[in-house]
């Protein structure tokens, strides 16, 4: 049997849903080596709308229903969307023509703007900043997809903040995360470092979310170490968010403790500003990974892979955030608890 282009089942997967109103369709072409076709379509009924995602590479057949993998959004969610990009000039003008190369992001939204009646672009790799009031729409999509999809939120987002390679894991390799020599990664002086933070016990935080291990390690300051692993095919990547070009001792610390089993659970705490504009409404039906009080403030894990410090309290005085996860003596919630008491 001849193989499917991906031009041929993005065809079909456009055929499966030609009954239903599309709301935007999102493809990353050979992105990171993916192939992923994204669409928001209305639902039979009219009521909501559902969030579907595809990897091409998976579809082997013209039976697209094996191959879904869906979200459904509130109707409101959408309007929301709709009514913030009402008033937003969009530029979709690029500097040169595009042809399909590797890390290519091609994004056509039923979405009427202040000059243009649909969002129509293509970019490659990160979002550039002549369109950075895209970002919410790029946020809405990925964090309502599965976590698995965050990175290359992160990747299309990098440019914005001038720091493209911040948000790039080190290069994929090979690597047994459980048996392989470790010190194989390492400088010869990083590895006793690193074995005097992880017997020291400056892992603070360690947890595994999907197919990611999130970390703190306390060193100078507080770094967040993410490794990506693929149990199946043990491939790893790895970042951390001190200033080394290297693989560093806290990336040290952290596999060691992984291996040790040692894990500890972040917070979990979700944001209820009522003030709410589309990126609050957005962040209403996610958590984020906490670290716990710093003065006034809740310490963070972004949607940027970065520690970030977020008020407690909104200009109001209100508590802005729900603790949704704590430790067994609930130390996050008393933590809160004392800082309004004694503000």
């Amino acid at each position: 049997m001849r193989k499917m282009s991906n031009e041929e089942k993005v065809a079909l997967i456009k055929k499966f849903y030609k009954k239903n109103e599309t709301f935007l369709e999102l493809r990353l072409v050979n992105y990171e080596k993916v192939n992923l076709f994204i669409c928001v379509t209305k639902t039979s009924d009219k009521r909501d709308y559902k969030l579907s995602w595809f990897d091409l590479d998976d579809i082997e057949g013209s039976d697209i229903n094996k191959y879904i993998s869906c979200q459904y959004i509130p109707h409101e969610v959408i309007e929301n969307v709709k009514s913030f990009y009402s008033n937003c000039t969009v530029n979709m003008e690029q500097e040169k023509p595009l042809i399909y190369e590797n890390d290519m992001v091609f994004l056509n939204a039923n979405i009427v703007t202040k000059e243009n009646e649909t969002i129509d672009i293509s970019f490659r790799r990160y979002l550039p900043k002549s369109m950075s009031n895209l970002m919410d729409l790029f946020i809405f999509i990925f964090k309502n997809m599965s976590k698995k999809f965050e990175g290359f939120l992160f990747e299309i987002l990098a440019e914005l903040t001038g720091s493209e390679s911040k948000y790039e894991y080190k290069k994929e390799f090979v690597f047994n995360l459980f048996e392989d020599d470790i010190n194989t990664l390492f400088e010869f002086q990083i590895v006793q470092r690193g074995i005097n933070y992880y017997e020291e016990g400056r892992v603070k935080f360690l947890e595994k979310i999907d197919d990611r291990y999130f970390a703190i390690v306390e060193g100078n300051e507080k770094y967040l170490v993410i490794i990506k692993y693929n149990d199946e095919e043990e491939k790893m990547q790895v970042y951390c968010t001190c200033p080394c070009e290297f693989y560093c001792k806290h990336m040290y610390a952290v596999i060691m403790a992984i291996r040790n089993d040692e894990f500890n659970r972040f917070y979990k705490v979700s944001y209820r500003n009522p003030d709410k504009d589309l990126l609050e409404r957005i962040i209403d039906f996610n958590y984020v990974l906490c670290i716990g009080v710093v003065e006034q403030n809740l310490e963070i894990i972004n949607d940027y892979g970065e520690i970030e410090l977020v008020p407690i309290l909104d200009v109001h005085g209100k508590n802005n955030w729900i603790v949704i996860e704590d430790s067994e003596d609930e130390e996050l919630t008393k933590q809160i608890k004392y800082f309004i008491d004694n503000k």
